[in-house]
């Protein structure tokens, strides 16, 4: 599969990753990788030529945007971005059920499935029935319902994902935990969700804006394009990648719409909808709190 280059900048290189790739590999000859297909295969260890820095990562079924900074300096600096949570991440997800809600905050902790403590394979959502998990910490996930339909013969929901943290597996965890789980993801229906021939979950845009370090103002990448050079300082950055489901064959071909919620399919219209969940509330819309803080 090709990996497609978003943006690049001296500093930053943004990608949409496949569908079912690892992001790098310490097995020289796996060739499934990104840095395989944007670098050489060893550019995720110090002792390369051209280490690459990945201050986000993506599951490996998970598709989407993914941002890589091209030396310490430029991850050190996306670092703090994140860690002031002025990163923003929007995914788009199928998910197994009619999704009976319109928005809700999902502030389940996750840990680490004591059956797979060793090896950190599976995590828990710490929810009022659920067991013991290690190291649990706290996450938190919004969801807005997109659309209703079917997959074949399977009632599914169409949602728009928020992570607020950014912990492993969270999304899948948090869905999972709902009763809700993505379409396709093995892991998380017990090993039973095997006939699509993917995950629903891509990472389908991201923001940042502008801070400050020690007086320095952080530049934002370049767009590769044929416009103008984008001013060196722009008050924000946002890219977003073409919607992949429904434009997918094997998807479209098994998908039934019963009830669209919120419009998304236009690039204004998934903006929109990303301005809903955005918001701390929305009036006239059925919402939920999904915590064992209450």
């Amino acid at each position: 599969m090709e990996v497609k280059k978003l943006y690049e900048s001296g500093d930053y290189l943004i990608v949409n990753k496949p569908y079912d790739m690892y992001i790098n590999s310490d097995d020289e000859n796996e060739k499934n990788t990104v840095t395989y297909h944007i670098a050489s295969p060893d550019s995720h260890l110090s002792t390369s030529f051209q280490p690459l820095h990945f201050v986000q990562r993506l599951d490996y079924a998970t598709s989407g945007v993914l941002c890589i900074a091209k030396n310490k300096s430029a991850a050190g600096r996306a670092g703090k971005l994140f860690e002031k949570r002025l990163t923003k991440k929007y995914y788009l997800a199928v998910v197994r059920g009619h999704v009976e809600l319109d928005l809700a905050d999902i502030e389940y902790d996750v840990g680490m499935d004591p059956s797979t403590a060793d090896s950190s394979h599976r995590m828990v959502a710490v929810t009022p029935s659920s067991e013991a998990c290690v190291l649990p910490r706290a996450a938190h996930t919004r969801l807005l319902l997109l659309e209703t339909g079917y997959y074949g013969s399977d009632a599914v929901s169409v949602v728009l994902l928020k992570p607020i943290t950014g912990r492993r597996h969270q999304l899948r965890v948090h869905c999972s935990a709902l009763r809700h789980t993505i379409l396709g993801d093995y892991t998380y229906s017990g090993a039973a969700d095997v006939a699509p021939h993917r995950m629903f979950l891509h990472a389908t845009r991201f923001y940042w804006q502008l801070y400050y370090v020690s007086d320095d103002v952080h530049p934002e990448p370049v767009p590769l394009c044929p416009a103008p050079r984008a001013p060196p300082f722009p008050p924000s950055f946002h890219i977003k990648t073409p919607e992949p489901f429904f434009s997918d064959q094997k998807f479209a071909s098994q998908w039934k719409s019963e009830q669209v919620v919120c419009k998304y399919k236009s690039e204004a219209e998934f903006m929109a909808a990303c301005d809903v969940i955005d918001r701390s509330y929305v009036i006239g819309v059925r919402y939920k709190l999904f915590s064992c803080r209450e």
